[in-house]
């Protein structure tokens, strides 16, 4: 399961994966890509299509069979991944307000599955026009005479639509019989994002009457998307909610340049004091995070050509620790993207991504010591005492000497 630029990380590993020699994954799930099929934002000469294609005929052409699902069923073997009521034709759980649901049970391997927002306003910038806003359509416009749903379908393909909208009063439910769904129905705005000047000034519009055929399987129940997880201020079907920044996004808005920040007085002066000078005195002896990177000098007094008796305010730049504390205090608050909505409600992942994963793979998972090794690495964030702490675990050694060397890499960058 990839997200945003995960998933185009997700569909190199498979192209690797086949020049090496090497199985694919057994059910690929994409969510929120920016990755594009319109020939007007691809790099001139590239097929993205073409490529997406043999990627995905890659992953779904040859299913894997071991071990079979009923294999699930042998306690010795089944390692709590189902229950007693559980067969591969079909499972057993309670639904959202208790009572038990059964639900048709699935062999997922050998399938690729997008889940995109047409509410998704970070891949829907106008030189971006990822799929995870505007899903695969059935054509690529009157220019083109390619169908893409038609190409990618029959490969074991499929989408699902993901959207806080409501239409005809209700919300628009998860795994409802396939069919075609309207990307923007009556009275929708023309931009992901709405109205907004930002968004008719950078997002791809959606034409009135625009259609995706939504082919995934039914689910039992269907479900209604959880679309506000997280939010600060909730927001409505109409209205962006509201987020606090989070640590990545005050990270980057940090390492941004032209990012702007507030301006600290330190005293009054007059005549003339050389900036670069002052700031350094200023930052000698503290540590980076309690640094200042720029200083300025407002005039407080005198008009016209500068004075010797002219008085000036020395003024530095928020420290980095300063900024996380006022942000942490005091957030400034922004419209939700909806570019992750779908993964900040586990709720999502519990009603729909469970009945499209593959189940019964990955053994390493039933070892302990190697689930405690995977879980550490998967974090983008690592120390370096983070990093000596994954060196002393157990399994740190089993595992090849190329993935301990992608793993540094990454730790280093």
């Amino acid at each position: 399961m990839g997200h945003s630029q995960g998933t185009l990380i997700t569909l190199l590993a498979q192209a690797l994966l086949v020049d090496e020699g090497q199985r694919c994954t057994d059910t690929l799930i994409m969510v929120d890509s920016p990755y594009s099929l319109f020939p007007n934002v691809t790099p001139k000469g590239h097929d993205t299509l073409s490529t997406l294609t043999r990627i995905v005929t890659e992953v779904t052409q040859a299913p894997h069979t071991q071990p079979p699902l009923s294999d699930l069923r042998n306690p010795a073997t089944y390692c709590g991944r189902s229950g007693p009521k559980w067969s591969p034709a079909q499972g057993e759980r309670k639904d959202k307000v208790g009572n038990l649901a059964i639900f048709p049970e699935r062999d997922n391997r050998g399938k690729v599955y997008l889940y995109f927002c047409p509410d998704d306003t970070t891949v829907a910038l106008d030189d971006v026009k990822g799929i995870g806003t505007y899903g695969v359509w059935d054509t690529l416009g009157k220019k083109n005479g390619r169908q893409p749903m038609n190409e990618l379908q029959p490969l074991r393909f499929y989408q699902r639509m993901w959207t806080k909208r409501h239409r005809d009063n209700a919300p628009v439910l998860v795994g409802k019989p396939a069919g075609h769904e309207l990307l923007r129905a009556d009275n929708e705005p023309r931009y992901p994002g709405g109205w907004t000047v930002a968004g008719v000034i950078s997002q791809a519009p959606v034409e009135m009457g625009q259609l995706c055929l939504i082919n995934a399987e039914p689910l039992s129940p269907p479900h209604e998307p959880q679309m506000f997880g997280g939010e600060f201020e909730s927001g409505t079907a109409t209205k962006a909610g509201l987020d606090k920044p989070d640590d990545v996004s005050i990270n980057a808005a940090l390492g941004n340049p032209s990012a702007k920040f507030n301006w600290i007085n330190i005293r009054t002066y007059s005549g003339r004091i050389d900036l670069e000078q002052e700031r350094d005195r200023w930052n000698k002896g503290k540590a980076s995070g309690d640094q200042t990177s720029a200083m300025q000098s407002r005039r407080l007094t005198g008009e016209g050509a500068p004075k010797p008796s002219d008085r000036y305010a020395l003024e530095r730049e928020e420290t980095p620790n300063e900024i996380r504390a006022r942000l942490a205090e005091a957030p400034e608050l922004d419209p939700n993207s909806y570019h992750s909505a779908v993964l900040r409600s586990p709720e999502n992942q519990r009603w729909v991504t469970a009945m499209d994963i593959a189940i019964g793979q990955a053994k390493c998972l039933d070892d302990p010591e190697m689930r405690e090794v995977l879980v550490a690495i998967a974090n983008w964030r690592i120390d370096k005492t983070t990093f000596g702490i994954i060196e002393r675990l157990p399994r740190w050694a089993k595992i090849s000497v190329e993935a301990q060397t992608l793993v540094k890499a990454s730790h280093a960058y």
